[in-house]
């Protein structure tokens, strides 16, 4: 009988071996993901989905981060456009040759956990589990009321001005990680390999990727974006900068980089901040600009600089950087950026061959 029954399960659990282009900007597997909210935890996990299912593609609704008080305030006639993703709503998971490897994302300021699918579900379809928690203090539904004068509720700037919150909000997503792994009732269980564990961030999480994973031994590759800081632990980081960010001065995250034990740094010419998220697709400076400059319930001076930083790196934007004319189209910018955060997470966390450089045009590696 129990021969039976492991031959059984067996049968309904068929390894699904991940065949991927050799272009590493292409997509693989299909992507499957689920949202987990337990007590202060609210993280996204993308991951490597079967075959044998389909499901509508996820659209990730921005508004769905603000209160109903802010989109009333903003005004009911005006819309923010929704980001479409390949990802899809609790597919099974796929069972490859061996456990999948761990990638942890770490949003900016004001971001949230779905502001980079077009990089977070990219890795995931080239065999990764990809966990994004929110950041609470530097999160969309934090930071923007505060734009209103007065304040909404809601409104907190700690992580802008205190400890950055991000370390603890990663542990805890880790914590919920192990537990799925090891629940025989969860769709993670035994699909998941903590042993192999990256962490990638954006802006505020790219500064987080380098002073967390400086601290954190778990972490065996590190790629901070549009932001960084020293990394003097023996790991191997990668700095992907935007050469036009005109948010985080490119001259701060070299320092940064020279100062790091073992880093690489790959620069995108005429990119700026956004070049990174899905943040463009938003239409937000326009949005502040069009909707809000002149209103007399807005504080001014940080809508001013909310609209310069949601704007950096957007087609049609001016760039602030002297030397930069003009930003690089998104399209250009997220191929190069898929292509060397999945050939840096394949070399360190998947033995997979070395990272090269020069293999776009635009682009400065060293």
């Amino acid at each position: 009988m129990r021969t039976l029954a492991a031959l059984a399960l067996v049968a309904c659990n068929p390894v699904e071996p991940l065949e991927l282009p050799e272009d590493l900007t292409a997509f693989g597997a299909p992507v499957g993901v689920r949202t987990v909210v337990e007590d202060e935890l609210s993280v996204e996990v993308w991951y490597p989905a079967t075959d044998r299912e389909e499901a509508p593609e996820e659209v990730v609704d921005f508004t769905d981060f603000l209160s109903d008080e802010f989109m009333e305030r903003l005004g009911a006639d005006i819309t923010i456009p929704l980001v479409q993703t390949v990802a899809m709503r609790d597919l099974p998971v796929r069972k490859g040759e061996e456990a999948w490897p761990v990638v942890v994302f770490s949003h900016g300021f004001p971001g949230n956990r779905l502001q980079s699918t077009e990089l977070t579900v990219h890795l995931a379809s080239r065999g990764y589990v990809v966990v994004a928690p929110d950041h609470w203090g530097r999160h969309t539904s934090d930071v923007l009321p505060c734009i209103w004068d007065p304040a909404l509720d809601g409104c907190d700037l700690s992580a802008f001005v205190g400890d950055d919150p991000a370390p603890d909000q990663i542990d805890e997503a880790l914590d919920w990680l192990q537990r799925a792994s090891e629940d025989k009732d969860d769709p993670l269980y035994e699909r998941v390999d903590l042993s192999r564990l990256g962490l990638f961030g954006h802006s505020a999480g790219g500064r987080t990727t380098a002073t967390f994973g400086d601290e954190e031994t778990r972490f065996t590759a590190l790629l901070p974006m549009a932001g960084s800081a020293p990394v003097t632990r023996d790991v191997p980081v990668l700095n992907l900068v935007g050469e036009c960010d005109g948010v985080i001065p490119v001259e701060d995250t070299r320092e940064s980089h020279d100062a790091s034990t073992n880093a690489r740094w790959l620069g995108i010419e005429a990119a700026g901040h956004h070049a990174f998220s899905d943040i463009c697709a938003l239409g937000l400076a326009d949005l502040a600009r069009d909707e809000l400059q002149g209103r007399d319930d807005v504080n001014t001076t940080l809508l001013g600089g909310m609209i310069t930083l949601v704007g950096d790196g957007c087609p049609g934007e001016t760039p602030s950087v002297d030397v930069c004319e003009s930003f690089t189209p998104l399209d250009e910018g997220f191929d190069i950026s898929r292509h060397y955060i999945a050939a840096w997470f394949d070399e360190h966390l998947n033995g997979g061959p070395s990272t090269e450089g020069g293999l776009f045009a635009g682009t400065t590696w060293e």
